[in-house]
């Protein structure tokens, strides 16, 4: 034995629990905050898929509505109804899924559509306005909501 007075140790390595934060030292994150944290992260992620979808959707139909010549498909009847109403639902679903508030996102959407008529029949020599299309641009609209709606009430 050496000469010197025995002391006492404190902390993790005299046998302390390693699991509790030393006083005023930082907290542990506890299992509550670490979901916290990936709810946060997972939200996070999926908001920013919804920006993607609605970027991606938006560049379809500014292109669907506003190209001189139209999209080119084939004749089917009908068809051209389904589109509008698609390319009017795919950006209101994302809007909405973004969290951007019904009122906005609806009201620009639904204002949006015969506006694209108007331009189409006065501004584009080569297209022509249609009232049924706006119909269908406003189906599509409400059904975009009807779907965030639905998924909603779904997934509180």
């Amino acid at each position: 034995m050496t000469g010197r007075p025995m002391t006492t140790a404190s902390g993790p390595a005299a046998g302390a629990d390693a699991g509790e934060p030393a006083p005023g030292g930082p907290k542990l994150p506890t299992e509550k905050r670490g979901r916290q944290r990936l709810r946060t992260q997972k939200r996070r992620t999926q908001k920013n898929l919804w920006r993607l979808a609605f970027g991606a959707a938006m560049a379809v139909q500014l292109i669907a509505v506003y190209s001189p010549h139209g999209l080119a498909g084939p004749q089917i009847t009908g068809l051209d109804k389904v589109v509008h109403l698609s390319i009017f639902f795919a950006p209101a679903l994302a809007l909405l899924m973004m969290g951007i508030r019904a009122r906005w996102a609806l009201g620009l959407l639904a204002l949006h559509a015969p506006v694209s008529e108007l331009i189409q029949h006065f501004l584009l020599p080569e297209r022509s306005g249609d009232v049924f299309d706006a119909v269908a641009d406003l189906s599509g609209v409400g059904l975009g909501w009807f779907a965030y709606v639905v998924w909603d009430r779904r997934h509180p």
